[in-house]
């Protein structure tokens, strides 16, 4: 990379393919794997040696820091330390400004004053700052005196981390009666989407407001023509793309959800075209179907409640999503799986219920054609499973897979259960002509809830196959 190296391009493959390789070290590590997360500690260690030998600058270090937050990997407090001993970069427009007020002043003029563009450039370049730095950087917006800089730091109450979410909160407070009917607007948006141990520091904000007379804004015009979603994952994820039009152009908005709100943006306005080739890369990568609004409501709703639940709080993009389609008042609600279910059985014909019909779909459910795109993601791969099959030499595919479906995989029924149901009320989006299996899942997923022997049923013996299947590509067998 210049200026120590003449190949610029290529030092940008290498940062790309870096990215790649942390973020696949990072999914091992939410799978259980120890050795990723013992991957990952020396890389960062590693790092830090070759900056005290002086063989990286503070330039190339906040690459690897931007690779490590697009990884969503958090950086060691070594690594912390060491990007903070750097003396301040100086790009090539000249010396950035002495003071905090210019140098925000600065941040906020390159990303045009938009609030999402520039907290989310803060949170990428801030991605290795010591935690109560970070929490001063958000305080500082705030405090700043500059109107956009305070719009911003509205949206720090929504990140990641509670040191950060916290501080600014306190910054807030003190400049409450000076906010906008807007940040008014989106303050009682997000309220509820924070931990319940932290919505007293929102409301204290918002009766600030309320007092010095500033009103709640409505919900920008805004709407959605289309919502396009994934099938869940064997990881329980699933992707929605939201299509808004803007004028002659449309913008695509999306959400992410794995056991909460794990990602949301809205990007440009693009052309139709643009648009389509967006929507074709997405199928092609996994089968899609268009959704209803209320699909989307009630999935976001469940992970929001599920992200709460962890004490996380979800991606300040979901704000930009619910005000670019027009308002969307999501609240966390848990979607009751008993209830859930339910709901779709009773939509089961009794008949499908007779003992040798049921024992018949249960045992067939691997067979079924709609599922054959669906179900490719559908095996474990965590460390449990790995060390059960690396543990069962000597046994046929047949009575390994029997093995795992009586043992770890049968540890993970519950998990199992309900990306059966999720995926079930999924195809019952589609027409009612497409004839889709989600009745059959449906029976699968009480299957499975009432604890039936997994052996019994075909969806889940393939899961088991498709499981070896994978940990011998992997190499670990």
């Amino acid at each position: 990379m210049p200026p120590a190296g003449d190949d610029e391009p290529l030092a940008i493959g290498y940062l790309f393919l870096l990215q790649r390789l942390l973020e696949h070290l990072r999914y091992r590590t939410d799978r259980g794997y120890a050795d990723a997360s013992q991957l990952i500690a020396d890389f960062q260690a590693d790092v830090v040696a070759q900056v005290e030998a002086g063989n990286v600058d503070g330039r190339m270090l906040d690459f690897v820091g931007g690779a490590l937050h697009q990884s969503k990997i958090p950086t060691s407090p070594e690594f912390a330390a060491a990007l903070a001993k750097q003396p301040v970069d100086r790009d090539e427009d000249g010396p950035l400004p002495a003071d905090v007020h210019g140098a925000l002043a600065g941040i906020l003029d390159a990303c045009d004053g938009d609030p999402f563009m520039t907290v989310g450039a803060l949170t990428e370049s801030g991605h290795s700052m010591p935690e109560d730095a970070r929490g001063a950087l958000a305080g500082a917006l705030a405090l700043a005196g500059i109107p956009k800089a305070r719009s911003a730091a509205v949206l720090f109450l929504l990140d990641p981390n509670s040191t950060v979410r916290r501080a600014v909160a306190g910054a807030l407070a003190q400049v409450g009666a000076s906010l906008t009917p807007t940040e008014v607007r989106r303050l009682i948006a997000m309220r509820n989407w924070r931990p319940e141990n932290e919505r007293t520091e929102v409301d204290a904000i918002i009766r600030k407001a309320r007092a010095a007379g500033i009103d709640c804004a409505p919900w920008e015009a805004g709407s959605v023509e289309a919502i396009v979603a994934t099938t869940v994952d064997g990881a329980a994820t699933q992707g929605f793309l939201l299509i808004s039009p803007v004028g002659r152009k449309k913008r695509i908005s999306s959400v992410l959800t794995k056991g909460g709100i794990a990602d949301a943006w809205s990007g440009e306005p693009e052309s139709r075209r643009q648009i389509e080739m967006s929507l074709a890369a997405a199928g092609m990568e996994a089968p899609t179907l268009a959704v209803s609004r209320s699909y989307l409501d009630r999935s976001v709703a469940h992970h929001l409640a599920l992200s709460i639940e962890k004490r996380e709080a979800p991606p300040f993009g979901l704000l930009q999503v619910a005000e670019t389609i027009g308002g969307a008042d999501w609240q966390p609600a848990r979607m009751a799986f008993g209830e859930t279910l339910a709901g779709l059985i009773a939509e089961v014909p009794k008949a499908m219920w007779e003992p040798a019909t049921l024992a018949s779909v249960l045992r067939k459910s691997n067979e079924l054609a709609e599922l054959e795109a669906v179900s490719q993601s559908w095996f474990e791969d965590d460390s449990q499973v790995a060390q059960a099959v690396e543990h069962a030499h000597g046994r046929g595919r047949a009575k390994l897979a029997t093995y795992l479906l009586q043992s770890v995989i049968a540890r993970h029924r519950d998990r199992w259960a309900d990306v059966v149901l999720r995926t079930a009320l999924w195809m019952r989006e589609a027409p009612p002509e497409a004839g889709l299996c989600w009745r059959q899942l449906a029976i699968v997923a009480k299957a499975l809830a009432d604890g039936r022997d997994m052996t019994e049923i075909g969806l889940m013996r393939d899961i088991a196959l498709r499981t070896i299947a994978v940990l011998r590509d992997a190499g670990r067998m």
